[in-house]
């Protein structure tokens, strides 16, 4: 590792760990208030490609083109985000009468301000130029393989949740996630949501971009480099999963915090193995930043659109063995033949 990529890592580091453990200290504030937290959750996934970007910039190859346009946009949408979190903290949490709920005046700024700011992203990445979206990564690669991975995660992603649900009712006799699915399938919303979800995508891209571009472009090279391909893979699904610490016990399940770090650690090793495997397979950093899209939107489809089904879970040690088992549809793809004989360049920035 030569002195710029030490500079480069020691950045990502700081932006992606350093960054949520401080706001961790206003989210804890925020959440002994009752405030609603979601600007926190949303605000923490651009901090990995924050790290990512300021690296390009800070530490900078002479040779290097970068898209200035998209990466200023990142930064400067993060930081209006993070006012965004922390102002109902430190001033009054104002609530707005909405039909059947009440929301965060914050939080409805702050998702105003998100929708702008990826849509700008997302078209200046677009037009940045052939020779910037290749230097940084951004370039679309292998559509045909790409478009297959993502059919891919979709089907293994209905056949988890199948397996959770079948499990779950012949374990524990817990059958609302089956009953949930069922009402899914012969409910017209459900389709409705799924046709959303497509153009939406456009308008949210930059949250997931915003994990994908620290975890699957920037930190799966150097995991593997320094471990090698299977181990450095899931060591990273580690690395991952404590990044979520904070939300784990904050924001997913206040009373089963530990649980829920458990469960996340699971999720987190063996969906990462199949984004790594995509990502590899495909070289398009947009493959796993779509599988992210998916995999957090996909249960709130399910759900009718029930947003709230993200906060305050309640896990038990009798969901863990049931979580490793349907995590077998992706942790299965360790043993696929990329990883044992994929070259070094292509595993290279």
């Amino acid at each position: 590792m030569n002195e710029i990529e030490k500079n480069r890592l020691g950045i990502f580091i700081a932006v992606a760990y350093g960054v949520p453990a401080i706001m961790s200290i206003f989210m804890f504030i925020g959440m002994k208030k009752g405030i609603d937290l979601t600007m926190f959750v949303n605000t923490q996934m651009l901090y990995p490609a924050c790290g990512v970007i300021l690296g390009m910039m800070i530490a900078r190859n002479k040779d290097e083109s970068l898209p200035l346009g998209g990466f200023i946009t990142t930064l400067v949408l993060t930081a209006i985000l993070m006012i965004c979190s922390i102002g109902p903290v430190i001033t009054k949490d104002i609530k707005l009468p909405i039909p059947g709920m009440e929301m965060s005046l914050s939080t409805l700024i702050g998702s105003l301000i998100m929708t702008v700011g990826s849509f700008v992203a997302y078209v200046l990445f677009w037009v940045c130029g052939k020779k910037k979206r290749e230097d940084t990564g951004l370039a679309r690669k292998n559509i045909k393989m790409s478009i297959l991975m993502i059919l891919l995660f979709l089907v293994l992603y209905i056949l988890r949740f199948v397996i959770s649900a079948t499990l779950s009712n012949a374990l524990n006799g817990d059958g609302k996630s089956l009953q949930m699915l069922k009402d899914a399938v012969v409910n017209p919303r459900t389709f409705m949501l799924l046709a959303v979800l497509v153009p939406n995508f456009v308008f949210t891209f930059i949250a997931f971009f915003g994990e994908e571009y620290g975890w699957r472009f920037y930190l799966l090279p150097v995991m593997i480099k320094k471990f090698g391909l299977r181990k450095g893979v899931l060591l990273l699904g580690i690395v991952w999963a404590f990044w979520h610490i904070n939300i784990d016990f904050m924001f997913y399940s206040v009373e089963t915090g530990p649980l829920m770090f458990v469960g996340q650690i699971i999720t987190c090793i063996t969906v990462g193995i199949f984004f790594a495997y995509a990502y590899l397979k495909t070289q398009n950093i947009m493959v796993p930043v779509i599988m992210h899209y998916m995999n957090n939107n996909l249960i709130v489809v399910l759900a009718g659109g029930d947003t709230s089904i993200l906060q305050n879970q309640v896990v038990h040690a009798r969901d863990l063995p049931i979580m490793v088992i349907q995590g077998l549809v992706f942790a299965l793809f360790i043993f696929a033949p990329i990883f044992g004989k994929i070259k070094k360049e292509r595993v290279e920035q």
